[in-house]
This record gives structure tokens, sequence and C-alpha cells, in this order.
């Protein structure tokens, strides 16, 4: 069997900013999707459902949290292997 590298390791990305960019993903394409639903809704009827309304002000801001945590995960992470050891 081959031994592995640890330059084959390094070019893997964590687990963790895989997590973080797929939930900043899915927060912020919900939140885009139901901001037109919302504006349909309310062009057809005039009741709303309160999720509709309060759903995007927090996905949005939420999705936004996990990019400035990716960013800081991969600034970290690059720092931590680019230091001299």
């Amino acid at each position: 069997m081959a031994k592995e590298t640890k330059s084959a390791h390094k070019n893997e990305t964590p687990r963790l900013e895989n997590i973080l960019a797929f939930m900043a993903v899915g927060l912020i394409g919900t939140s885009i999707i139901v901001m037109v639903i919302t504006l349909l809704t309310s062009l057809t009827t005039h009741t709303l459902w309160p999720i509709l309304v309060f759903y995007p002000q927090i996905g949005l801001i939420a999705g936004a949290a996990c990019i400035i945590a990716l960013l800081i995960a991969s600034l970290r992470r690059r720092s931590r292997e680019n230091s001299p050891k």
C-alpha cells in the first residue's frame, strides 16, 4: 500500500469550512426564494404568513454570519499552514 503524504492531506478542505459554506448557500438561497414567494403572494392575495415575512430577515443575517465565520476559519487554517515550523 502506498503511504499518504502530508501534501495530499493539505489539499482537502476541512469539514468545518464545508459545513459553513453549505449553510451560507442554503440560508441565503432559501431567503431569496422566500422573498420571491412573499412578493408573488402579496400580489395575488392580501393575507401573508408571518414566517414568510420574517424568515428572510433572519436567514440573510445568519447567512452573512456563516460567510464571516468561513472567512475567519479559512484565514486561520492558511496562516497555520504557512507558518514556519
